[in-house]
């Protein structure tokens, strides 16, 4: 029975959340704070069990969002027997907010293909959470130290941290526990941050990165520009979840800009042998996907891929545009069952006549093959380099060619953030590069040479 005088009854809750979307948040934006005050968590929490079991029958819960713009439903993440741990979540997702779908099911799946040791005491930040579902479902799977879990949506991370607070307490209210005397409260958290803004600016370093993020150009351009609030319109903040802004990367006429921005703020905070996971639509195909990790210096693994249904609410005219002005074409597929890729031209006018189209969506693991110098080159590269950043390329085929180039590239970065010009070197050269080519004189031709022998390096470069 719901507790007066702290949230009043479920039928007024409900007719309050009947008026508008807006409305509803802001109902539960007040159920929030109840949850945040240790003396009223318990009342709160029970308030919401009351709510759930009013939409039991399946015909109602789904009508809930339609009719009083919010939705209590439960999650399946292991459908498996023996599995010892809750086999669902308990979600709540309003209309101004990511509704998990195909692409954050493949996700996760494709997180689930890593061994279980994969996020066990790792410090992980995903980006995009939405509901905050994957980031919740990391947490109770595999016991990460902790989840930081980051959108640039204000009404996604509250309703997260009301899904938090759902399957940290039981329907009474108490917490639960796991094997190491946690609750969720203890490993996982929610911020509003545009990518991970929030980990650099409190000095965070992360161990795992995953990311299910935009990947389609917003066909209108000034939209992306409105300043984000809670407070903004329904219809634009759930944009946020499907379309991106340009991010000034060569990646942008692909629609991947957005991930590009991510994988090199990640590089920044990520630790040496840390790991980076995202979900990829095929849209651009597949050597377009892999190429934006490679480039970058990471080695890639595709963990897993199927084929889904182009989401109806997302328009890709965007994808269209990029076509008629350059030679790339995407590549889409006449319904799941299709074989033969069509382009954005085509898959557009067969949306548009009725048909279903659909692309391919792979999730790929990414690791740093020389972590601490790409670091290095990237944070050189910052500092108003971005045309050389565009057309930088890390990804070598030789392992021997990158242990050659990639450390170079550091040292001469290293270089020139101290110093913005050459420095003269004395009569006798570069004590440094002297020794450079000694040591490649010994291993690979087992020239006994040291950096001091000047006539013997100077007659054997000769």
């Amino acid at each position: 029975m719901a507790v007066k005088g702290l949230c009043g009854s479920v039928d007024e809750f409900l007719k309050h959340c009947e008026q508008s979307g807006d409305a509803a948040y802001s109902a539960f934006r007040s159920l929030l704070e109840r949850l945040e005050d240790p003396t009223t968590r318990t009342q709160a929490r029970i308030f919401l069990s009351d709510l759930q079991k009013r939409f039991d029958a399946k015909e109602a819960n789904e009508q809930c969002l339609q009719t009083y713009h919010f939705r209590i439903h439960d999650i399946y993440i292991e459908q498996y027997e023996g599995y010892q741990k809750r086999k669902k979540l308990t979600m709540m997702v309003i209309p101004s907010i990511f509704i998990p779908e195909d692409w954050s099911f493949t996700f996760y799946e494709g997180l689930n293909r890593h061994p279980d040791s994969i996020f066990n005491d790792k410090t992980v930040a995903e980006l995009g959470c939405g509901n905050g579902w994957i980031s919740i479902a990391i947490a109770e799977k595999w016991s990460p130290l902790k989840v930081y879990g980051l959108d640039i949506n204000p009404r996604a991370v509250k309703v997260s941290w009301i899904n938090l607070y759902l399957n940290a307490l039981d329907d009474n209210g108490q917490p639960i526990y796991d094997g190491e005397n946690k609750t969720l409260l203890d490993r996982v958290e929610f911020h509003e941050s545009d990518l991970l803004a929030y980990c650099k600016d409190h000095h965070i370093e992360l161990e795992r990165i995953v990311g299910c993020i935009p990947q389609i150009l917003n066909p209108n351009p000034d939209a992306m520009s409105k300043m984000i609030s809670e407070n903004a319109s329904e219809e634009f903040l759930h944009s946020l979840s499907n379309y991106c802004a340009l991010q000034g990367f060569v990646e942008d006429q692909f629609g991947l800009g957005l991930i590009a921005r991510a994988v090199e703020e990640g590089i920044a905070v990520i630790k040496p042998m840390g790991i980076m996971i995202f979900n990829m639509g095929g849209r651009p195909g597949q050597g377009v996907c892999k190429r934006l990790f490679e480039r970058r210096g990471l080695r890639v693994n595709k963990l897993w891929q199927t084929k889904i249904l182009q989401a109806s609410d997302t328009d890709i005219s965007a994808l269209v545009e990029i076509e008629k002005n350059s030679p790339h074409r995407f590549e889409f597929f006449m319904g799941l069952a299709g074989d033969q890729p069509i382009c954005a031209r085509t898959a557009w006018a067969y949306g548009k006549a009725g048909g279903r189209i659909s692309h391919a969506l792979s999730v790929y693991s990414c690791q740093l093959r020389q972590p601490n110098q790409v670091k290095r080159i990237f944070e050189f590269l910052k500092n108003g380099f971005h045309e050389i950043n565009n057309s930088l390329d890390l990804s070598f085929e030789d392992d021997s060619v990158a242990d050659e180039k990639i450390p170079f590239l550091a040292y001469l970065a290293s270089v020139l953030k101290e110093n913005s010009f050459f420095p003269y070197e004395p009569p006798a050269g570069s004590t440094r590069f002297r020794s450079l080519i000694a040591g490649f004189m010994k291993a690979y031709h087992h020239v006994p040479l040291t950096a001091n022998v000047r006539k013997q390096l100077i007659k054997c470069c000769i």
